[in-house]
Parts: C-alpha cells; structure tokens; sequence
C-alpha cells in the first residue's frame, strides 16, 4: 500500500510540473517564431552583432516589430547587456550591434512587441569564447544562412 501511494504522487507531482513548464514554453512563441545568430559565430568576447530573423507563424517575415534583446551570464553577479532595435529589413531580419562583456555561458532573452501590441519572447543560450579562443572571423561566414546586405 505504502508503495502504490508513493508512486502515485510521485506521479501527480511529475505530471502537474511538466504541465506547467509546457504552457510557458509554449506561450513564448504562440505569435512569431525568432531565431538568432551571433556575428562573428562563434560568439567572443567584444564587439558583436546579433541577427535576429522574425516571422509569423505561417513563415511571412514580420518586419515592423520592436525587440528588446538583454543578455545575462548563467552565474550571478554580473550586468545583464542591453540592446533595442525597432524595425527590421522586408524579409524580417533585425541587426543589433551588442557587446559580450566576458566569456561563458549567456541566456540571450528576445521580446517582440508587434505593431497590434501583442508580444512574443523567446530564450535563447549560447556560449561566448575569449579572445584567444576565438578562431573564426567574418571571412569565414562565406556559405553562412545570413542574407548578405551588400550587392555582388
């Protein structure tokens, strides 16, 4: 009997945590789905350029959203970076210039404000190298998903 209890609040304790993570999982991208890409990738300490492509849900670029990009180190103790960008080009890419202010492992966290107020936010992790462990540049992009902004 003592076993049959256990195990069945072992149960309803599993189903009712994983019922809320779900939900707030999938209320962050219920209106756009974003991704993001670190320039130069991988992500270094320095001076960067985050690109972040916008779409609605059907795939169409959303190209008239306002995201507010912060960036915060997985430990304690160090300043989140901030950035803003408010419009992106027709086929919904937004470019922020941001800076990685130290090494390590980084929750980069967009939200989107649509022109009809309603807001999307989505989490992304990425993991940022020294100085001296960086090894690509912007050359090495060649091939790279990222639509290129100047004419060939």
């Amino acid at each position: 009997m003592y076993k049959t209890l256990v195990l069945f609040v072992t149960a309803v304790v599993l189903l009712l945590g994983s019922g809320c993570s779900r939900e707030s999982r999938n209320a962050s991208s219920s209106v756009v789905q974003m991704t993001l890409t670190a320039i130069p990738f991988p992500a270094a300490v320095g001076q960067s350029r985050l690109v972040i492509h916008v779409t609605d849900l059907a795939g169409q670029p959303v190209s008239d959203a306002t995201l507010s990009i912060k960036g915060d180190m997985t430990h304690a103790g160090m300043v989140p970076v901030l950035a803003d960008v408010q419009g992106g080009d027709d086929e919904g890419y937004y470019n922020v210039p941001f800076e990685w202010t130290m090494a390590g492992d980084w929750v980069v966290t967009v939200e989107a404000t649509l022109n009809d107020a309603t807001h999307a936010k989505e989490r992304f992790d990425l993991s940022v190298l020294s100085e001296d462990e960086a090894v690509c540049t912007d050359d090495n992009l060649e091939g790279s998903l990222i639509p290129s902004t100047s004419a060939e």
